[in-house]
């Protein structure tokens, strides 16, 4: 069995994104399984929301999706695509999520994405942001070719 990788495509006639900490695009190989993440938010293990400062609800946020993506035995690395909510959004707040995703990402390679500023969130009172995700692992067979 051969691990086929993920693979991110950023058009050179379209600004590159990968320093803000997003791919254009993400193609995933023929025989990958997709994930389908609901929206994790910085919320404890109780459900209860750990703070009301943005930088720690996305630092908690991230921590909850790596938690999530290991129950499914996933990584980082498998995420494709995710969709940010931001409450009450502002160049500031957009600032530490790059920051806070150039820390924990630690790849050359980062998921299409997008980035969707709300009044509110459904999850919690004072919850700031809410990441959804979408990933795709499994292994693909080796090709076999000739006669055996």
């Amino acid at each position: 069995m051969d691990h086929v990788k993920n693979s991110f495509i950023n058009p050179k006639e379209i600004f590159n994104p990968q320093f803000f900490g997003f791919s254009h695009i993400a193609k995933i190989p023929e025989g990958k399984t997709l994930y389908y993440f609901s929206g994790q938010w910085a919320s404890d293990v109780n459900g209860k929301l750990v703070s009301t400062d943005f930088e720690q609800q996305v630092r908690q946020t991230v921590s909850n999706i790596k938690k999530a993506l290991a129950a499914a035995q996933l990584t980082l690395d498998e995420v494709v695509k995710q969709t940010v909510y931001i409450v009450d959004f502002t160049m500031e707040k957009k600032q530490i999520l790059i920051d806070v995703a150039a820390q924990e990402w630690q790849s050359e390679s980062y998921p299409a994405s997008s980035i969707i500023p709300l009044p509110v969130l459904a999850t919690a009172p004072n919850c700031l942001i809410e990441i959804e995700i979408i990933a795709a692992s499994g292994l693909q067979p080796l090709a076999i070719s000739g006669k055996q």
